[in-house]
């Protein structure tokens, strides 16, 4: 007997997601914030990742359609306690902001899956905040969203 898969393969959801995604940010970042005047504008940046993360998630997309023999999904811990985390930290900006979240995320995932000592999680810690701080805000002018806890402390 053969076994044939019928519908949509379960794998092919995460691309659609990452997608939709994506199409929001270009949309979002070209109406709100712009891509170029006479220099770039705090979207810029955003929608160049957008539009790489598009094109990877239909090329991803069309592969995994393509893919006939493929086996049933399954994920392992790490990449469940990833995509938590990606939630933990959508969840999170709204209420802290996403600059500490992805922050909070990052100490997390050294000192709890990769158990790195404390010297090498600050040092990662101050480098990732230096960089989005000084070339995201400072220097590409990014606008991250502050959430409610800076909505109320006025940033």
């Amino acid at each position: 007997m053969e076994n044939k898969k019928k519908g949509l393969n379960l794998r092919a959801i995460i691309p659609l997601a990452t997608a939709i995604v994506s199409l929001v940010f270009i949309v979002v970042g070209l109406k709100d914030y712009g891509f170029w005047k006479a220099q770039p504008t705090p979207g810029f940046f955003p929608i160049i990742i957008a539009v790489v993360l598009l094109a990877a998630s239909v090329a991803c997309f069309f592969q995994i359609v393509k893919d006939k023999d493929s086996a049933d999904v399954s994920y392992n811990r790490n990449e469940l306690m990833v995509m938590l985390g990606a939630a933990a930290i959508i969840l999170c900006t709204s209420l802290i902001g996403l600059v500490p979240s992805c922050l909070i995320y990052i100490l997390l995932w050294l000192k709890l899956v990769e158990h790195a000592p404390w010297k090498a999680v600050i040092t990662i810690e101050i480098i990732m905040a230096a960089i989005i701080l000084g070339v995201f805000t400072t220097w590409l002018q990014i606008r991250f969203p502050v959430g409610l806890l800076g909505s109320l402390l006025g940033l």
